[in-house]
């Protein structure tokens, strides 16, 4: 039991204190009740309180993670692929803390609020790990899901192994192929399962004369459900991705920046490789970037399905040179950040002191490594 004094002036309630023990009690009737509150025209009226249980102050339920219509992770296309490449969810988890400090500190306070003015802030005060450890227990708030729910829907693709070739050039030589440009569509044909002569034949022939350098081919689709593309276990991942309706199938190069993409019908299921499926973005030159379009160009397109299943064709897929490349990229941006950078970097924002040279061959140097490039 606790003794509670509350104090009152002029007929309204003007503290209260509160005692733990009778003895503290006792000395306060002595010291204040009996001697100082008549002069000061106090009324003291006494009470037992039972115990104070923290637990009377807590609810079963908290959303401690606040997520505004306006938050969202749009610009955070490098974790959202990085969660899709180690299908998990840490990639954007691990970021939380630094995006919300102390969510709990506002329900924390609210409880100390109620309990003070119960008369109970020492008891907060000597629970307060326990209660902060209720309301993490007891957070159903979702905020990677919310967040997600806000975000643009972007667009991915998945790179189906091929690197189609196109035309070289070198200094002081004539253009040229390896592979000529009617064996080129017959080998996206036969990948596509696209019968020769049809209409989405034709589709392709125009892809590969316009992709005139190459570059890797893929299928693009958008984020409507980012979660169906993740099964948090490696070992039980998808094993087939399956493609029913109308895609943007597209050559693209990714590198020097060029590509060409078209609408095409297909249905067709492919073995599944995590590592090609990927965040258009993320490219250093990518389909956004080449043709101007908007982060959500390819909403109105479908996904494909992930099966567990194992695919009915037998094709081995090459790992995506587009994975390769971001990995590439990404040792280029530490090599930069650590405040160096990197021979066959052609981008130009990773060099410093870079100037040009108006002798032939006139173009830009980069005087720390080496790297030119020509007009």
């Amino acid at each position: 039991m606790k003794t509670v004094y509350s104090i009152y002036k002029d007929g309204q309630l003007f503290t209260k204190q509160v005692f733990n023990n009778i003895g503290d009690a006792k000395q306060y009737i002595d010291e204040m009740i009996h001697s100082l509150f008549p002069v000061l025209g106090l009324d003291a009226v006494e009470e037992q309180v039972e115990e104070c249980d923290w637990r009377n102050y807590v609810s079963d339920s908290y959303d401690l993670y606040f997520v505004d219509y306006r938050d969202n992770l749009d610009a955070s296309f490098k974790e959202l692929n990085a969660c899709i490449q180690k299908n998990e969810l840490y990639p954007l988890s691990e970021h939380l803390d630094e995006w919300w400090e102390c969510p709990e500190s506002y329900e924390l306070g609210q409880i100390r609020a109620r309990m003070t003015e119960d008369g109970f802030e020492e008891e907060f005060e000597a629970h307060e790990d326990e209660i902060r450890e209720w309301l993490w227990e007891h957070d159903k708030s979702e905020p990677i899901k919310d967040l997600i729910r806000n975000t643009t829907t972007l667009a991915l693709y998945y790179d189906l192994g091929y690197n189609a070739d196109g035309w070289h050039e070198a200094f002081m030589c004539t253009p040229w192929r390896n592979t000529s440009e009617k064996q080129e569509v017959a080998n996206i044909r036969r990948i596509l399962g696209i019968k020769k002569g049809s209409p989405e034949d034709k589709v392709l022939a125009g892809i590969v004369a316009n992709a005139s350098y190459g570059g890797n081919l893929r299928i693009y689709f958008p984020m409507d459900d980012f979660f169906s593309m993740l099964t948090y276990d490696n070992d039980k991942d998808f094993q087939t991705i399956r493609f029913d309706g109308i895609f943007p199938i597209g050559i693209i190069d990714t590198v020097q920046g060029s590509g060409w993409y078209e609408e095409i019908e297909i249905h067709k299921e492919f073995p599944f490789k995590r590592e090609n499926l990927i965040f258009s973005k993320c490219d250093h030159y990518s389909l956004e970037s080449i043709y101007g379009h908007f982060d959500d160009w390819a909403k109105n397109f479908p996904m494909p399905t992930f099966l567990k299943r194992k695919p009915t064709s037998k094709r081995v897929l090459k790992e995506s040179e587009s994975s390769k490349e971001l990995k590439l990229q990404a040792e280029y941006d530490a090599t930069f950040k650590a405040g160096s950078c990197t021979f066959g970097d052609t981008d130009m924002s990773r060099h410093r002191d870079v100037y040009y040279d108006n002798n032939i061959p006139c173009g830009w140097h980069c005087p720390h490594c080496g790297q030119f490039w020509i007009d």
